[in-house]
């Protein structure tokens, strides 16, 4: 039953990431709904009253986000628009089903069919172009970012899974990288090839007394790279080194599948490197091609399949 609150949209919006945490969702999950939520709630004013968000009005505010006509502003697909739409339809039934409003404005806001198109996978020639950009500059911040990009391009992990690694995360000795908030909660162990190797030392080396802290530090003392940022800084590096506008972070991720698949052709390789559990979002990197050996049985243990590439 519903109970008259006057409740800011802002304050339903946190108490709602609070229930999310609760719920056991992903760190790297809370973090896109909360970065959704925040574009709705930015709207109107985090002080306006939940219940002002009618079907049309959210109907407006979702089609106004696309950005379709704003010369200058930001132009979204409709991949994004979708996420903001899954969050809000989530974020609307649970106030209704709360009591917090009488009626889910969201309860007829649809996914629009959309195909997610290939990433466009970064070269190694573009990657050495990238890098050379950030060492041979005089930033205050290129040793962070040289480690960083290394870290994608030899890794291929996603951007928030290297953006939530700790120091601890990293052991030098044994030479490898302990991924604990990976996609689905899932926790994974990546090598680290001799030249992120040298890299990640000589970086950490200059990060003394950081112990408990994230591995790539961002703006404010004590707290990781975000998402936005790592973002910034990539646009910044790429426009620097003359690379492909097309290219995102996630063109690390899709260079990574590309070189390792056309050195094994084995896909079921290259899905478990990426920490993938199904085969099928592997084409999203790679392209199939005939003459590439593509294994679909069980899947090999992933030490000894690499011995063999």
């Amino acid at each position: 039953m519903h109970t008259p609150t006057n409740q800011s949209i802002g304050k339903t919006a946190s108490e709602y990431l609070t229930h999310l945490k609760a719920a056991g969702r992903s760190p790297a999950t809370i973090e896109s709904y909360e970065t959704s939520l925040d574009l709705l709630v930015r709207l109107p004013d985090r002080r306006a009253a939940l219940e002002t968000f009618t079907a049309p009005v959210l109907d407006t505010a979702v089609a106004g986000m696309s950005g379709a006509g704003k010369p200058g502003g930001p132009q979204r697909s409709e991949a994004t628009l979708n996420r903001y739409r899954s969050t809000y339809r989530g974020f609307f039934r649970w106030a209704f089903e709360t009591g917090r409003i009488p009626r889910n404005p969201a309860a007829l806001l649809c996914l629009a069919r959309v195909d997610s198109p290939p990433t466009p996978p970064i070269t190694p020639a573009e990657t050495k172009l990238l890098l050379d950009a950030i060492r041979h500059s005089n930033d205050p911040l290129r040793h962070r970012d040289e480690a960083l990009s290394l870290t994608y391009a030899l890794t291929g992990l996603r951007r928030t899974e290297a953006l939530r690694l700790d120091v601890s995360d990293y052991d030098a000795g044994k030479g490898m990288l302990q991924v604990k908030s990976g996609k689905g909660r899932r926790a994974r162990t990546i090598p680290v090839a001799p030249q992120l190797a040298s890299v990640l030392r000589r970086f950490c080396e200059n990060q003394a007394n950081r112990e408990g802290e994230k591995l790539f530090p961002g703006r404010v003392p004590g707290h990781g790279l975000n998402a936005r940022q790592a973002h910034a800084r990539f646009q910044r590096w790429k426009t620097v080194a003359g690379l492909r506008r097309e290219l995102t972070i996630h063109s690390f991720r899709a260079g990574f599948a590309t070189t390792l698949h056309r050195t094994c052709g084995d896909v079921v390789l290259v899905s478990r490197a990426l920490g993938h559990r199904d085969l099928r979002p592997i084409i999203r990197y790679v392209e199939l091609t005939q003459g590439w050996r593509i294994t679909l049985g069980t899947s090999p243990d992933l030490s000894n399949a690499a011995r063999h590439c």
